[in-house]
């Protein structure tokens, strides 16, 4: 998925319009069918606002979100779709929404080459179109398997070593059209389950650098900001405990090399930190 600089409204007409081939302001305006006065004074910004109307047309001619015009968005593709769209059903929607499945594990399969290959051969299976052909392919066999016998017993050909090693040939061709289906998909999807193994590995053990230098940055800081605190020897056990993660939730809130977190994270480093202020 692509991210692009920010943008206004009219860099983003103009950038979107040249991409698409559209020259000059009028053509653009005659392809979608308005006034050519009136698309122009809005991609110049004489007007600074578009009509619903023309929003539309504009995001149906690209192909890109109307928040991505309006520079809301820097992201040009269409995040946003109905669930009938993306041909979920209504419950598996709802699993996603409550969490009752985990969304980046689902994510992450979505985007493994391997679990796609997967989904495919379950479609099929599911279909039965493997098992179709699979059959055919088990009928072929057993004709020659007959036609071979039958030449024997004519008498038309010996029944010699070369026939015996045919006819094992014949027999460990054929196929377990279920047991080939499903070894075939369960290979795909163990090969996929451990490439994201492997990947989120990788993200735990970056994510485990990044949380033991933070804490020991804050815990530096809270240790200094501890010191300035009139009497913090004499305060009860629990007061010092509740002054000190309010000193260390501040530090965290207020520095500004600080990733990103949510409320959750905020809290498992704060207990971090206080786990290790409290071992010194």
């Amino acid at each position: 998925m692509g991210e692009y600089l920010p943008g206004n409204l009219q860099e983003r007409l103009r950038e979107l319009r040249e991409a698409n081939g559209f020259n000059s302001r009028n053509k653009l305006a005659d392809e979608i069918g308005i006034d050519r006065t009136t698309y122009g004074r809005i991609e110049n910004g004489s007007t600074k606002t578009i009509s619903s109307d023309i929003l539309i047309k504009l995001s149906k001619l690209y192909g890109v979100p109307t928040d991505y015009i309006l520079g809301i968005s820097n992201t040009p593709e269409d995040t946003r779709y109905d669930i009938a769209e993306l041909g979920l059903s209504v419950e598996a929607a709802k699993n996603l929404y409550s969490k009752k499945v985990d969304p980046r594990v689902v994510n992450e399969l979505l985007i493994n080459d391997r679990f796609a290959v997967a989904a495919k051969l379950m479609a099929d299976f599911f279909s039965g179109a493997v098992t179709q052909m699979l059959t055919a392919h088990n009928a072929l066999l057993n004709f020659s398997m007959d036609t071979l016998n039958e030449l024997v017993v004519s008498g038309k050909i010996p029944n010699d070593k070369d026939v015996a090693e045919t006819r094992k040939k014949l027999k460990a061709s054929r196929i377990q059209t279920n047991k080939f289906e499903i070894d075939k998909i369960q290979m795909y999807l163990m090969k996929a389950v451990k490439e994201i193994q492997v990947k989120v590995s990788k993200e735990i053990a970056e994510n485990n650098k990044i949380d033991e230098t933070l804490c020991y940055e804050i815990l530096n800081a809270v240790k200094e900001a501890s010191k300035e605190i009139p009497n913090m020897k004499d305060l009860p056990m629990e007061e010092k405990k509740k002054i000190l993660k309010q000193v260390i939730m501040d530090g965290i809130q207020l520095n500004p090399d600080m990733p990103d977190m949510d409320e959750e994270k905020r809290k498992t480093i704060v207990d971090d930190v206080f786990d290790l202020l409290a071992g010194t």
